[in-house]
């Protein structure tokens, strides 16, 4: 993991953890779960959130998906995660849009 992905994670964590149903479920899972993996869970809640996403839309972190048959993308989320990763922005930032916007 690279510096700036683990950065966004950690805003990610930040963000997810205001609110306080969300903090308790997020202090639960770090006690026996690695902490990449609870950030990129709160990185799916802040993603959710920000983007104001439908329950069967797909953040832009989670826009790859690996079956056994090969990988899926999501052309919604890929198309935004594209649009992050051409501004140089991490696929785990938790607020995409607003990033996006400030760097026009």
């Amino acid at each position: 993991m690279n510096a700036k992905d683990k950065k966004a994670l950690q805003r990610c964590m930040e963000i997810a953890s205001r609110d306080p149903s969300r903090a308790g479920q997020i202090a639960s899972m770090l006690k026996d779960r690695p902490w990449e993996e609870v950030a990129t869970f709160a990185c799916y809640c802040a993603q959710t959130a920000s983007l104001n996403l439908k329950p069967w839309e797909t953040a832009p972190a989670f826009a790859d998906t690996t079956y056994p048959e090969g990988i899926r993308r999501d052309p919604d989320a890929g198309a935004l995660q594209d649009k992050m990763l051409a501004a140089q922005m991490s696929v785990f930032d938790p607020e995409p849009m607003k990033v996006l916007r400030a760097k026009r």
